[in-house]
């Protein structure tokens, strides 16, 4: 078993005010996924979807008159206003902790490489797969499926996919795209096909580009793409139907630790605020939750992490 090396925040702080704080920093055995069929909870059967956005504080959100659309979600939804990431940084390994609950030692924003890929098979969508469930990401200006190198806005770190071998067809000596990854890991461009034709997946990550996301754009720019995007989903069936959308910040500005988090869904209370604290792991779980998976396979204590379930009139755990 590796070792634990995940640190108590509040022992561990950075030691100067620009310095990542990366006490979180996690590399633990998972347990192994139980092939059953997912059981997911009443009133919770539409799609799961997920926007990553980029590097902003919460007040660097809320209330700002340069992100109209965005405050405008808040009367329709609920807010986590305790959210903080799980204290690890750059951006790839707050992404990788999204899908499999911790961060397996990388503290970088590397492409797959050699020593940049992960062996674990425990994370969320090998979880989705033996469930029966299904899932793609969608990934802006990507391009070809199964992106493995950044190029122009395309970002490899803002996809967690891809690090995992049995996603990327790492074999020890070179990477060998699987039908897999060509299948699931496909451009954003999909996501307008998919909800045309109805076949939108359980699960659902989409990484708008860099330039989009708020990391090389601006706020305004990043709520117009929001305000252009967004209803596509919330008119979807696979939304209205028992569906969340969950749209988050992967970490901070300038390596802090407390982005925005808000959830839209028909389960959710309108205008609520949360003060809960809440992080990555309780986010991960709380999907886990509404598609009827196993918690945090990667966490050796799951059952201390809560679920977000005081964000919907529905909790779905």
């Amino acid at each position: 078993m590796r070792s634990i090396t995940r640190l108590v925040a509040s022992v561990a702080i950075a030691s100067t005010a620009c310095a990542p704080n990366n006490s979180g920093n996690t590399d633990t055995q998972c347990r192994a996924v139980a092939a059953t069929a997912a059981v997911r909870p009443t009133q919770w059967t539409g799609s799961v979807f997920t926007i990553v956005m980029e590097n902003h504080d919460r007040g660097q959100i809320i209330g700002n008159a340069s992100a109209p659309f965005i405050n405008g979600l808040l009367k329709q939804g609920a807010e986590a206003a305790g959210y903080h990431d799980t204290y690890v940084h750059p951006s790839e390994p707050n992404y990788l902790w999204m899908v499999a609950g911790e961060n397996f030692g990388i503290l970088n924003d590397d492409d797959p490489n050699p020593g940049n890929t992960i062996g674990s098979t425990s994370h969320l969508v090998d979880q989705i797969e033996a469930a029966g469930l299904s899932w793609k990401t969608y990934q802006e200006s990507m391009g070809a499926p199964c992106g493995l190198s950044s190029h122009a806005s395309y970002a490899v770190k803002h996809n967690p996919f891809v690090y995992f071998s049995d996603v990327n067809g790492w074999d020890g000596s070179a990477f060998h795209p699987t039908a897999r990854c060509q299948e699931h890991v496909v451009d954003y461009s999909q996501l307008d096909v998919d909800l045309a034709s109805g076949q939108v997946p359980d699960y659902v990550f989409i990484t708008p580009n860099l330039a989009n996301d708020m990391h090389d754009g601006s706020i305004a720019q990043g709520d117009a793409w929001l305000a252009a995007e967004v209803p596509k989903i919330l008119a979807a069936a696979r939304f209205k139907n028992g569906g969340a959308l969950f749209l988050l910040w992967d970490e901070g500005s300038g390596n802090g630790d407390d982005p925005p988090f808000i959830v839209m869904s028909p389960n959710a209370k309108p205008g609520f605020v949360s003060q809960v604290d809440y992080d990555t792991s309780a986010f991960l779980k709380t999907t886990q939750a509404i598609l009827g998976v196993e918690p945090l396979l990667c966490d050796p204590q799951p059952d201390t992490v809560p679920i977000m379930s005081d964000l919907f009139t529905v909790p779905p755990g």
